[in-house]
């Protein structure tokens, strides 16, 4: 998988996998815990095809695989960077409320 492809899905990912309570404020991520979200999700994408399927969520992140079909907002089973970057910006606002 390509690191153009990684990158907006750490972004979008970072708010689940580091996910902090509503009430807290929203977290900078350091450079290693991007470098580990990015390894985290090139682990994930079991297929390279850039896309996070269900089974690879439930594999691997399982907190994506909750929100899943929420997230899969063209319901083509597969989460695209753009679906997981725009899941991420609305939780992050929700978060600075």
């Amino acid at each position: 998988m390509s690191r153009s492809i990684l990158l907006p899905l750490a972004t979008a990912l970072s708010v689940f996998a580091l996910a902090a309570p509503a009430t807290a404020q929203q977290r900078t991520l350091t450079d290693e815990q991007k470098a580990t979200l990015l390894e985290r999700l090139k682990d994930s994408d079991a297929n390279g095809d850039g896309l996070i399927d269900k089974a690879e969520a439930e594999a691997k992140l399982p907190r994506v695989a909750k929100r899943f079909d929420t997230l899969d907002v063209d319901g083509d089973g597969k989460l695209s960077p753009d679906e997981m970057r725009a899941a991420g910006q609305k939780m992050a606002a929700r978060r600075t409320r």
